[in-house]
């Protein structure tokens, strides 16, 4: 079994993010997997302010990464056996973030490096194409343009990772949740980097 094995879901707003965790959720309800909440989420909806301002993103996304990190580092401790899938990762706060990389890493009192290697994997899940996107969200304020945008910033932030699989939005969604939901299970059968990547190419 798979032990302290940790797969960040993340991409930019209206990927199929929500979705996808919420069949996870279904289909390993016996235990296999656990599922870390979205930090942002959890902040917003329980009342934290949300500013459209340079001190509005600051001080959210320092409590969104301290979130982040608290509730994945609970979730590795009660569940050791299970594969950890959390909503978001670690860096994504750093394309939220309003300054650059050269800020965001001694704030955080961390580096690319270790925020890297927090997560064994990472799945991005592109942005849907227009005739697609979701603004019912309601947490979800960005227009279609800037979540394009989002979605290459995060997008960006983890390119280092060794193994990143980004699932595009060229397909019908069905197709998308499928093929992420077909790299899941992969994962928990150990497979490479080679055969999972293979999956998003079918």
């Amino acid at each position: 079994m798979i032990k302290n094995v940790k797969v960040a879901i993340t991409g930019g707003p209206s990927g199929g993010k929500t979705t996808l965790i919420e069949a996870l959720k279904k289909e390993y309800a016996g235990g296999k997997v656990k599922v870390v909440p979205e930090a942002a989420s959890i902040l917003y909806k329980g009342g934290f302010p949300r500013v459209p301002s340079y001190d509005g993103l600051y001080h959210a996304q320092r409590a969104i990464y301290s979130v982040q990190r608290e509730v994945e580092d609970l979730r590795c401790k009660l569940y050791p056996e299970a594969l950890i899938v959390c909503d978001r990762g670690s860096l994504d706060a750093l394309a939220y973030w309003p300054e650059g990389a050269e800020s965001f890493f001694p704030m955080v009192g961390s580096s690319i490096e270790k925020e890297v290697a927090r997560y064994n994997w990472v799945i991005h899940l592109d942005t849907a194409a227009e005739p697609d996107y979701d603004a019912t969200n309601e947490i979800r304020t960005e227009s279609f343009q800037e979540a394009l945008a989002l979605n290459e910033k995060i997008k960006k932030c983890w390119a280092v990772h060794p193994h990143r699989i980004v699932i595009n939005s060229q397909q019908d969604f069905l197709s998308k949740m499928r093929k992420a939901s077909m790299v899941i299970a992969a994962i928990l059968e150990n497979k490479k980097f080679e055969e999972i990547q293979k999956i998003t190419e079918s």
